[in-house]
């Protein structure tokens, strides 16, 4: 094929290699229905075209059906198809590229809206592409300026027949509610059935798009356009005094509510508004100031991202300075009092004023200064002692103390809990510490209905039982909390499991089915 050439279609041995061998993508356009949009170069012709990623978790009847109706539509009109392909796990379908972009994205760009002018030429073209497609019984179903797209000589075209349907000999109206609310024919919303000039109120509300920004009821909530679109009279401009009376009309004419009453697309291309439209060379300026605006849009960016990767190889840089030093991770500082790594590896205080010290044995312990009479904290041994015994805090002897006092006056012990836990520490005499402690005690269940459950679980959240349990059997517990964790998280995972599998079963049928088409 001649780089010269223009692309017809994908040829036979095209399709049979791997589409990156066939085209090399450019960038990123956008999303469309069920997938997103690349621009991409055909090697072998040197054309530009657009590639659609689908994935294949998408509806695939859906896709086919796009596929089938693109592959059947040979018009200037509406956006060609050249072929399609799978790829793992994604469907490319190879289409015509419209340099200009949507109508909606131009207007997003500029941030105005359109001439009376420029909205009859493109309304003129768009009814040639939808005359096309009704007088094929074919339904587009989601007309809306998002969809129609220019080229760069300004020629508009149909795109993204994502939702689009057929009407057959047998079955000559619709019942299913597809497309964008706010453009929705009302027999659409009310699932009365609809053909094809369902498509014509469509575009009377994307004419309003056009020349006001927004459709009609396109500041409420969607699922309050749909009860409003079907029960309201039909909308029309909010400032008519702006318009020319063959707009509003023509935009009267489309959004006429009953269906059998609304023109046709042939009828609308002999209409006076339609028939004054001037030539798509008039769009070129409009198309000209989107694309500067988009090309500095994407050069700032760039060079926002180049600032950025900039800044971060700085601040790695200088980071290198500051940590430079003898492979350590903290700066040197000479402050008194500074932390500062050591040749171990050991933070150590600069200056005798500090109050922490190298460690002293392989256990990592912290200890305290001793040079200091006044001092808060004594180091303890808490390892075991030369006679074998371990470490008993004194205040332990408190509690056992009480606990056998309640022994000998009730019988039974009684639990305890602590209101103030205030504790002091006084070392006036020979550095002993001696701790103050106050405590009330629990009065005992009175009756077997008042007695606490002790067997209660953890996953209730409540965790006030705790209180009443003795020391054995808050030991108990401890001993088996891993062992009750183990068998909570197997009981959750099953749980899990068996809502999950479901969802694996459906995408693998799914994938199955993908791999078949």
């Amino acid at each position: 094929m001649s780089s010269k050439s223009e692309l017809k279609k994908l040829s036979e041995e095209s399709l049979t290699r791997q589409p990156e061998e066939v085209f090399d993508i450019i960038c990123k356009l956008g999303e469309g229905s069920y997938g997103s949009v690349y621009k991409a170069l055909h090697k072998e012709s040197g054309q530009v075209l657009a590639i659609k990623q689908v994935p294949v978790d998408t509806d695939l009847q859906e896709i086919i059906k796009e596929i089938s109706i693109m592959q059947q539509c040979d018009s200037p009109f509406v956006v060609k198809y050249y072929g399609s392909y799978f790829k793992n796990t994604d469907l490319w379908i190879v289409m015509e590229y419209c340099g200009a972009g949507s109508v909606s994205d131009i207007m997003r760009l500029r941030k105005k809206t359109l001439t009376e002018d420029e909205i009859a030429t493109i309304l003129s073209d768009t009814l040639k592409g939808l005359e096309y497609l009704h007088l094929r019984r074919k339904i587009h179903r989601d007309i809306k300026a998002g969809n129609i797209l220019l080229n760069s000589e300004g020629h508009a075209k149909l795109a993204d027949f994502g939702v689009a349907g057929q009407l057959t000999d047998t079955m000559a109206k619709r019942n299913t509610v597809i497309g964008t609310p706010f453009w929705m024919a009302p027999e659409v919303i009310q699932e009365i059935g609809y053909d094809c000039v369902a498509d014509i109120w469509s575009l009377g509300i994307t004419a309003l798009e056009m020349a006001e920004g927004k459709p009609p009821y396109g500041d409420i909530h969607p699922m309050r356009a749909i009860f409003m679109i079907p029960t309201k009279p039909p909308p029309s401009f909010r400032e008519p005094d702006k318009w020319s009376t063959e707009f509003i009309d023509f935009v009267n004419v489309c959004l006429v509510k009953n269906p059998e009453e609304r023109a046709i697309a042939t009828e609308l291309l002999s209409h006076e508004f339609i028939g004054n439209a001037k030539a798509p060379s008039l769009l070129s300026t409009m198309i000209q100031e989107a694309h500067e605006i988009r090309e500095n849009q994407s050069y700032k960016n760039m060079n926002s991202v180049a600032n950025m990767q900039g800044l971060n190889k700085n601040i790695t840089e200088e980071s290198d300075d500051e940590v430079a030093l003898g492979n350590q991770t903290m700066v040197q500082c000479t402050d008194d009092g500074t932390l500062v790594p050591n040749k171990a590896g050991t933070l150590v205080p600069t200056s005798p004023s500090g109050t922490l010290v190298e460690l002293e044995s392989e256990l990592g312990t912290m200890v305290i200064n001793s040079d200091v009479d006044d001092q808060t904290m004594k180091r303890h041994d808490t390892g075991s002692s030369q006679g074998g015994n371990k470490y008993r805090p004194m205040f332990l002897d408190h509690f056992d103390k009480k606990d056998a006092e309640v022994k000998q006056g009730n019988g039974v012990s009684s639990p305890i809990t602590l209101e103030n836990q205030d504790v002091t520490i006084d070392e006036q005499q020979n550095h002993k510490s001696h701790i103050q402690v106050q405590v009330t005690q629990v009065p005992p269940p009175q009756t077997p209905e008042q007695k606490p459950q002790y067997n209660q679980s953890f996953s209730d959240g409540d965790f006030e039982f705790l209180k009443y349990l003795s020391f054995e059997e808050l030991q108990q517990r401890m001993n088996t909390l891993d062992s009750d964790m183990e068998r909570e998280i197997d009981e959750l995972r099953k749980k899990y499991q068996i809502k999950r599998q479901p969802i694996l079963d459906a995408m693998d049928t799914k994938r199955k089915r993908s791999q078949n088409f």
